[in-house]
């Protein structure tokens, strides 16, 4: 059994209008499960969310940094485009040693949107404003701004 410890911080000061956070992670994993929750925790209240469907999905990418940005991208449109919201994801990032292509396959546990989930702000989109994924003496950090 794996136990995730993610963490994420709100930067007030960071952006007026949208959302900016820090994502914290002892492993890619943990920083881009950091992010899930942290754009799920902006956008609805979690614990409303019924876990009645999975999604699956797939990205690759080359770069890290468009990894996350893709992965919470993703997670926007699926809000945007079929009204899917998830309480839950379990992922793993793999790269291939001969490409070094990256590959983050994901499980998304959550339900359609409907009057039962508490909704908080809308999240439009991910922003590059002070985006960046880093790895530093502890693990992984990335920071993240939506915009609202």
């Amino acid at each position: 059994m794996v136990v995730l410890i993610v963490s994420y911080r709100l930067l007030e000061d960071i952006a007026i209008a949208d959302a900016c956070f820090d994502l914290f992670g002892n492993s890619l994993e943990e920083l881009f499960h950091a992010g899930f929750l942290a754009l799920m925790e902006t956008s609805v209240e979690v614990n409303t969310i019924k876990e009645i469907l999975e999604k699956e999905i797939t990205l690759e990418h080359q770069n890290l940094e468009q990894l996350l940005f893709e992965f919470l991208e993703e997670l926007i449109y699926l809000k945007d485009a079929e009204l899917l919201i998830f309480s839950d994801c379990k992922l793993s990032i793999d790269q291939n040693p001969i490409t070094s292509l990256y590959t983050l396959s994901a499980t998304l546990t959550g339900q359609e949107i409907n009057e039962e989930v508490s909704t908080i702000t809308d999240v439009k989109a991910v922003t590059y404003y002070q985006f960046f994924v880093r790895q530093n003496n502890n693990g992984w950090e990335a920071r993240v701004t939506f915009d609202l």
